[in-house]
């Protein structure tokens, strides 16, 4: 591509641009801060000489688009809890039903799946519902025994005979059975995932602004570039081996600023070539920018700054 000089708007022409919009947008704030009382009010009045502190800064601005397919989310979590508590949970299916619309969905984005419940045998009761402990009746035997003194022959003389019959705390068995408390008797607890909605995947255009004098409005310009691109006029690039190249050129001014954002912007790009997620969509874009210091006649201060060629540019400020 031969070397192309962009112009850069004069200083008048992105204040009066400023004057019109304003006057239009913010008229009552206009005058309040440069009327005077007992006058008419007019813009005619209004002038950069006046207004604006010199110097103007002056910089650069890189853009370029890019595609990024946004995947569903993978974030996974599980939870183990005992029988009661499953029905104290909302759950969700989407058992036939993928590819949710998410502009659609109210609500949480990741939820508990109705699907993937899961019994797990509790490890404490191994599964029986129950642990059985020693039974202190009969300390474990299964057996009362008793010693009672009978009497004997025609003497009736005393002698100690013992007795034994069946427990009937433990029914003879030594053990006596209690509800586990880690399960709380249901032999299992149960294990459900809460995972993402499917949502469906989702294309997203997404503007990459990178400037020198490193504004407030870099998102702002960056979205108004994605839908006016064709409006603001810039030098369009193949590659960041030619911008690098014919940049200083192109713009008719150079300072280590401009240079630092090619590169930060430069490596920013090579980023999302590299990602598989990621389609870079449009050509590189090489923007004149321009900083105005101004202060009203009232005393307040404030920025106008505008961003494209002498022959179409955008204008920003935070009067």
């Amino acid at each position: 591509m031969p070397d192309v000089r962009i112009k850069t708007p004069n200083l008048d022409d992105i204040f009066e641009r400023w004057k019109t919009k304003a006057g239009r947008t913010q008229r009552k704030q206009m005058e309040k801060q440069f009327g005077t009382k007992g006058s008419v009010f007019t813009l005619e009045a209004i002038s950069a000489a006046e207004y604006v502190t010199p110097p103007a800064l002056k910089g650069a601005a890189i853009y370029f688009s890019i595609k990024k397919t946004i995947a569903a989310s993978s974030v996974k979590e599980e939870n183990l809890v005992i029988a009661p508590r499953l029905g104290r949970e909302t759950f969700y299916s989407f058992k036939g039903s993928r590819d949710i619309d998410k502009d659609n969905w109210k609500g949480n984005e990741e939820v508990p799946m109705f699907e993937s419940i899961e019994p797990v045998p509790c490890k404490t009761c191994r599964g029986n519902g129950y642990i059985e402990d020693k039974c202190k009746p009969c300390k474990g035997t299964g057996k009362i025994v008793e010693t009672w003194a009978v009497l004997v022959g025609e003497e009736q003389k005393k002698e100690k005979k013992t007795f034994e019959y069946p427990c009937g705390n433990c029914y003879g068995t030594g053990k006596l059975p209690s509800p586990c408390k880690e399960c709380g008797g249901h032999k299992n607890l149960y294990k459900y995932e809460i995972l993402p909605v499917p949502f469906k995947t989702v294309a997203m255009g997404i503007p990459i602004l990178h400037s020198s004098l490193q504004t407030k409005y870099e998102k702002e310009m960056g979205k108004d570039l994605q839908e006016l691109i064709e409006k603001v006029e810039g030098i369009k690039f193949s590659n960041f081996k030619e911008l690098n190249n014919k940049a200083e050129g192109s713009l008719g001014y150079w300072d280590k600023n401009v240079k630092k954002t090619i590169s930060a912007s430069g490596s920013d790009y090579k980023t999302h070539e590299k990602d598989k997620d990621t389609k870079i969509q449009s050509q590189i874009y090489l923007f004149p920018m321009v900083g105005l210091n101004c202060k009203t006649k009232k005393g307040k201060k404030f920025e106008i700054y505008s961003i494209g060629s002498a022959e179409n540019f955008m204008i920003y400020s935070n009067f």
